[in-house]
């Protein structure tokens, strides 16, 4: 999980028949992680805490959640038919470029209005933090992110810009 200073690395539990996205996307403002260690963005620094057995982390400071094991197989009863758009997403700390997949008709912009409080699962996400943030020397690599599955916070997405589709691009 990332703020957009910190990255906090534990275990989250997920009750079955839960995914990911709905046991973050539940009724509650907090998440219990296990066996936590917390770190900041900027790489220089060492970490700010040994392991904690439990820690609470309130959702809405959460920028994005990335897995480090893939999303098990999606449940039959829960799949819908979604159309993938390709997106520039742009949050407090981190820049990136992913796929949405939304409802047919449904625009990103409307998803975020009528979802506000609901994490955004995105697909094929490569991301770059935000150099102003990381304090980088001249010279030095930014910190980037790749994973096939991610949640991004909605309330922390600062700009987007849906890339048109290929067919639409070659017209």
């Amino acid at each position: 999980m990332y703020s957009t200073f910190l990255r906090i690395q534990g275990q989250l539990l997920i009750e079955p028949p839960l995914r990911l996205s709905d046991q973050v996307n539940g009724f509650v403002d907090y998440l219990e992680l296990r066996n936590t260690t917390t770190e900041p963005l900027l790489s220089t620094y060492p970490v700010v805490s040994p392991v904690e057995g439990k820690t609470t982390i309130e959702k809405a400071s959460i920028v994005l959640i990335l897995p480090e094991a893939a999303e098990a197989g999606r449940g039959q009863m829960m799949w819908k038919e979604k159309v993938r758009h390709q997106v520039a997403l742009n949050t407090t700390a981190f820049s990136m470029a992913c796929d949405v997949h939304l409802e047919p008709g449904v625009s990103l912009l409307t998803h975020l209005q009528r979802y506000q409080r609901e994490f955004l699962p995105v697909t094929r996400m490569s991301a770059v933090a935000v150099a102003s943030l990381m304090g980088l020397a001249p010279g030095a690599q930014p910190q980037t992110l790749q994973r096939d599955f991610a949640l991004v916070n909605p309330r922390n997405i600062v700009s987007f810009s849906v890339r048109p589709a290929e067919a639409e691009a070659e017209a």
